[in-house]
């Protein structure tokens, strides 16, 4: 057990120096205190599975939430399993689901299912400037497909969705795409130049169906979806008498009744049977838990959801204080990352589609403070290698959400109407809480709270410098305190 320890002090020593917020959605370091024996045993794995096990569990939590109309009052739409739901709006800072949205696009969402049979996504002839992209990734948050402007073109199309199971055969003209399994989201979005151009974006979004192919024609009818498979599907029965606490497992094992577990997982889905899971791991019998496995795996949920948060500010590259990582939204069998991934980054892009960079940390290694003053200098020619656009966004630490300001801006970038270059061709991005008095530095100023905040700089379509080292993101340089 001693190296259990010293991974956990480890471990808690790394988050409290990462200056790990608790009201970030983040989760504090359980007390967990000496563990022995079974308590120990249960710790052990139960951590295991729980970090493997996360993303397909957050997917049908996902699933089971736009569904139901409660959704609403959280900013997103509600929709059935199998149905687009339409984000009308671009987001701003009253939204607050996902940590680090977008202000870029809008947004077409929908989490399917395909055991049945094929659904047929049909996207519709797109304007030869505009970005747009329809990510498909499954429960573990891998993207294995991309429908869009940069992978597909801009005509219009039909792609069949289909399941490892399905046997058939398609209509002409129908391009195939392989799902790895049964459930998977088609994450849309749709580049929006500035608020004139909303309606237009909407306007796509309207064109865009998901279709049965029992009940496929090639119109631009849609085809009404079926509540009753809908209502099936994100069913979820908890047991009388299981512990809060151990509610996850529970939701475990039923996730694995969609999302079974592959070849290359088999040491974690065979370790599930020492710690209560049954029928093949789609059974969680809590009952036959004693109290000690009962504690250690309520403690090792807690410390799961931890080790996330610290890997979350920690893995991937930096350059010059900016992270990013080439593995986002393919993670394969690293298994924290990919959990990571599913707890702050849900339906991140690869890095092929859009890169994001982090910025948490100034150029002498502070943390942003709204106290501050800051700048980005983009020298002449240094501009974000992005094809399609790219954009600098502000986000509370206390949340992840967009920093409201007396501008409503929450992002800025190649698309932000009256930016000021220099004379010699560069650009000065300038963030502070007050209102610069420069007029040029006013017109290139992102806001930022009275409080902590950090920043993400998304490239959509970027060419390969980054990667190869031959450009690199400025410094966010302090000029004032």
């Amino acid at each position: 057990m001693k190296t259990i320890e010293l991974i956990l002090s480890i471990l808690i020593i790394a988050g409290a120096s990462l200056n790990l917020h608790a009201e970030d959605k983040a989760t504090p370091p359980p007390n967990l205190g000496k563990i022995t024996g079974p308590e120990a045993e249960a710790f052990y794995l139960g951590v295991n599975a729980v970090i493997w096990g996360y993303p397909a569990v957050k997917f049908e939590d996902f699933m089971r939430e736009r569904t139901s109309p409660e959704i609403l009052k959280k900013g997103n739409p509600q929709a059935a399993v199998n149905q687009f739901g339409l984000v009308r709006d671009l987001r701003g800072p009253e939204y607050k689901i996902i940590a680090t949205p977008n202000n870029d696009t809008l947004y077409a969402q929908a989490f399917c299912d395909v055991s049945r049979e094929p659904l047929i996504l049909s996207v519709p002839k797109v304007d030869g400037n505009r970005y747009y992209g329809m990510q498909l990734w499954d429960p573990n948050g891998d993207t294995f497909a991309y429908v869009g402007s940069r992978s597909t073109g801009r005509e219009a199309g039909n792609y069949a969705l289909v399941g490892p199971n399905w046997k058939g055969n398609l209509p002409k003209n129908i391009n195939r795409i392989d799902c790895p399994y049964n459930g998977l989201v088609v994450w849309g979005r749709i580049g929006v130049a500035g608020p004139e151009d909303v309606e237009n974006a909407r306007a796509i979004q309207d064109q865009l169906r998901l279709t049965p192919l029992s009940k496929f024609e090639n119109s631009s009818k849609r085809v009404p979806v079926d509540l009753e498979f809908s209502k099936q599907r994100v069913a979820l029965d908890i047991p009388t008498g299981l512990p809060q606490e151990l509610l996850f497992y529970h939701k475990l094992a039923e996730s694995l009744k969609h999302t079974p577990p592959k070849t290359r997982d088999v040491v974690v889905a065979e370790s599930l049977s020492q710690i209560g899971f049954k029928k093949n791991n789609t059974e969680f019998d809590f009952n036959s838990l004693n109290d000690a496995q009962k504690k250690g795996l309520a403690k090792a949920y807690q410390f799961a959801l931890y080790t996330m948060d610290v890997n979350a500010q920690t893995t991937g590259i930096t350059v010059n204080g900016w992270r990013w990582s080439p593995k986002s939204g393919i993670m394969g069998t690293d298994y924290l990352f990919r959990a990571t991934f599913a707890k702050w980054f849900t339906g991140g892009n690869a890095p092929q589609e859009a890169i994001y960079m982090d910025g948490r940390k100034d150029d002498q290694g502070e943390y942003f403070s709204g106290t501050k003053k800051y700048v980005m200098h983009f020298k002449k020619g240094e501009l974000p290698p992005a094809k399609a656009f790219w954009s600098l966004s502000m986000y509370n630490v206390s949340d992840g959400s967009f920093v409201e300001n007396v501008i409503k801006r929450y992002a800025i970038g190649d698309r932000t109407p009256g930016l000021r270059f220099e004379e010699d061709g560069s650009l000065f991005l300038y963030m502070q809480h007050d209102s610069p008095y420069d007029p040029k530095k006013k017109a290139n100023w992102l806001p930022t709270p009275k409080e902590g905040f950090y920043l993400d700089l998304r490239l959509y379509v970027p060419d390969d410098s980054l990667q190869k080292g031959t450009w690199s993101p400025p410094k966010v340089q302090v000029i004032s305190s």
